[in-house]
């Protein structure tokens, strides 16, 4: 596998002899007769004729090998062999030194000031960047086969006149060289030198051009960041993570703390990398990105993104006020289920290196991903502070929509309903809200709205997500709360819920009976946001994934100061002594949690109030039952109806209606929905429709219907 990787990198690389100026002919002759002289001379044992490529011969001064020697004539290779010692020897006294003044040296010393090396170090890293632009030193270098790490040390002294105690501790793995990422021997198996030897993917491209100061060369490492787009106020739903992360990053710049690392994940387009970048900016300091891609648009694979890492904190290690963002981390860090001898482009070293790195970083990072399941939890565990971004609640999705459709005819009621997604992520917002200003003066002022909605069902539906928000209920019928039974009067419980801002309610009762349009009504009322949740909401197919999702609905609750509506809860609070199976005991165990420990305004609808655990039971601060409507409550509905029907009502119905027993507000949004397509011809017929409704209920049974035979 190694050697696929060798070959292609220096077939994408091979660079041509004009990358190196001429100010180094007298020391690459010198390095190029060293090497062939480390090689056994020109006809040594481990040599033939064609070994030493014609860039190699011109480079060494010495004369052309082709057609110069008879075969088996020793005198010839004799007086050849005389021929490169002599060269050897006058190269050696004369003395060549390094060219100082050319952009690959200039590249070199701002390089070395930067990343702290010492005169062995840039000496050894320039050679390798000039072996890896020049073909004649290249093909020298090939020549001395597979290297150990031993025998790499003696090279780089003898061609380099380095002491080898400097050349060992040069490229050690705790050097400045490693150590920063710029430059490591792979001490796996021996190789060429072009594979035991790598560089920094970009820096060798970088290095042989003019840059105007140092951080140009960084570029395929390490750039600033833009500028930040949002402030603070635009997350409200992490403000208590904020109040304690923003002191926490001032107090760690101020003191120059060391192992300063928060994690951030969440789902793609949630806004992870803004909320970084707007971090940065409230706390006033220069925020750098590791690279995802070099100076051609080449993206950076995974050990190199890390070393481009390590650059950044050793580049600015010693500076103020700075961090560093390392977005996808997912490509770096190593998955849990990757063995050791994964080929995926990652971080390959020993968990205890990574985290030696994580705890010994100088500059405080932020470390970003997707998906956090796929991380080791010895990583997880070095990070300081860790932040779950999820597409925000409906109230700050309310807020984007209305800021990045600000120059758009769109009405608020559009924005609402739009709001009410709960795929709906900032990066969704932008591009959607991109398109539309892209074709919006070749629509009508009444199409952009439409429009807007067909691209935010379509973006969401290639999500997984429904075209159709679930909160965005359509009602048919004027609510009115005195037109609801129930066995108490809820006009206090308001007041107390407006005074106190926290309460846990059991709704129950019949279905239809008006149990969540009054959960909406209350929430109107304490002008608060609506939460609202159903079993299929939350219900998960994997191991602990429905505890998850149970979490994160008080959690965006709590976030939103929503009243907190669970439809159907007897799905999580079903008693459990009753269970069949682990994972129901375990849901109904973190949603008797979550309801302890949550401080808002929840409640809890359910229809089978007496298969509720005991436990649940004694959660609730107040039960309420939903029960049919009071005839004189089904009249009033009734006669709501039939004006919105334009039916005239007959006074005779009254009887009629109060004699069914059964009926909710629930059968008369059904009855108004059903006359969209089939018009009643009168009252009569209505009557009729509500009395069908109610005879397909489990309750007809026991309660008398029979309106057919008294109204007729």
């Amino acid at each position: 596998m190694r050697n696929r990787h060798y070959k292609s990198r220096r077939g994408r690389q091979a660079p041509a002899v004009s990358a190196v100026p001429r100010a180094y002919n007298p020391i690459l002759r010198l390095w190029i007769l060293r090497l062939i002289h480390l090689g056994g001379g020109l006809f040594g044992d481990r040599r033939n004729r064609s070994d030493i490529s014609r860039d190699a011969i011109e480079a060494a001064g010495l004369p052309p090998m082709e057609g110069r020697f008879r075969e088996g004539d020793k005198a010839q290779v004799a007086a050849a062999e005389a021929e490169f010692r002599s060269l050897l020897l006058a190269s050696e006294e004369a003395e060549p030194e390094m060219p100082s003044s050319t952009p690959i040296a200039q590249n070199i010393e701002w390089l070395g000031e930067a990343a702290g090396l010492n005169a062995a170090e840039r000496t050894i890293l320039h050679f390798v960047i000039i072996g890896f632009h020049h073909p004649g030193l290249e093909n020298a270098l090939d020549q001395m086969g597979g290297l150990s790490l031993g025998s790499l040390q003696a090279l780089l002294s003898r061609t380099l006149g380095l002491r080898p105690s400097a050349v060992a501790k040069a490229l050690d793995p705790g050097g400045a060289l490693t150590r920063t990422g710029l430059m490591w021997v792979d001490t796996n198996a021996n190789f060429p030198f072009r594979g035991k030897v790598e560089v920094l993917a970009g820096l060798c491209d970088r290095m042989s051009g003019r840059h105007r100061n140092a951080w140009s060369l960084f570029r395929s490492a390490f750039v600033k960041a833009p500028s930040a787009k949002l402030t603070p106020a635009h997350y409200p739903h992490l403000s208590k993570d904020l109040e304690i992360l923003t002191p926490y990053l001032k107090a760690a710049l101020l003191t120059r703390r060391k192992g300063v690392n928060i994690l951030i994940h969440g789902g793609p387009g949630t806004g992870k990398t803004e909320l970084v970048r707007t971090l940065s900016a409230h706390l006033g300091a220069d925020l750098y990105e590791v690279a995802s891609e070099d100076a051609r648009g080449w993206p950076v694979e995974g050990n190199d993104r890390f070393r481009g890492y390590r650059l950044a904190q050793t580049v600015l290690a010693h500076r103020e006020n700075h961090l560093i963002f390392f977005d996808e981390i997912e490509d770096v860090f190593r998955p849990k289920e990757d063995g050791p001898r994964s080929s995926r482009s990652n971080v390959s070293g020993v968990k205890a290196w990574v985290n030696k790195t994580l705890e010994e970083n100088a500059v405080p990072a932020f470390w970003v991903t997707n998906h956090l399941f796929i991380l080791d939890e010895a990583f997880v565990r070095r990070f300081d502070y860790v932040i779950h971004l999820d597409n925000p609640p409906r109230s700050v999705r309310r807020r984007m929509l209305e800021e990045n459709l600000l120059d758009l005819p769109v009405d608020a009621g559009r924005k609402d309903r739009m709001a009410e997604h709960e795929g709906l992520s900032p990066a969704l917002i932008n591009r959607v809200a991109g398109v539309a200003r892209a074709v919006h003066p070749t629509l009508g002022l009444d199409k952009v709205g439409p429009v807007l909605s067909h691209l935010l069902g379509n973006a969401l539906e290639a999500l997984g997500h429904s075209r159709t928000p679930r909160q965005a209920v359509e009602v048919v019928t004027d609510y009115r709360p005195e037109l609801v039974n129930t066995d108490c009067d809820l006009s206090p419980v308001l007041g107390g819920l407006r005074e106190n801002g926290n309460g846990r309610i059991c709704f129950y009762g019949p279905p239809g009976t008006g149990k969540t349009a009054y959960g909406r009504h209350l929430a109107e009322q304490l002008d608060r946001p609506l939460l609202l949740k159903r079993a299929s909401d939350l219900l998960n197919m994997y191991v602990g994934g429905t505890e998850k999702l149970l979490a994160a609905m008080f959690e965006e609750a709590r976030a939103e100061g929503a009243v907190l509506l669970l439809d159907e809860a007897d799905s999580f609070l079903q008693e459990r002594s009753k269970a069949q199976r682990s994972w129901e005991v375990t849901q109904v165990n973190e949603m008797l949690t979550q309801m302890e420990a949550f401080d808002g305004i929840f409640i809890a609808s359910t229809n089978l109030m007496d298969q509720l655990d005991s436990a649940a039971l004694r959660r609730f601060d107040l039960k309420v039952r939903f029960d049919y409507l009071r005839p004189e409550q089904s009249w009033t509905m009734f006669q709501d109806a039939a004006r919105r029907l334009g039916i005239e009502v007959d006074p005779a119905m009254k009887g009629g209606l109060s004699s069914i027993g059964i009926l909710t507000p629930g059968d008369f949004a059904t009855v108004l929905r059903q006359a969209r397509m089939n018009r009643p011809r009168d009252s009569r017929e209505l009557l009729g429709r509500l009395e069908a409704e109610c005879q397909v209920k489990p309750d007809s049974r026991r309660k008398a219907i029979g309106f057919s035979e008294r109204a007729s």
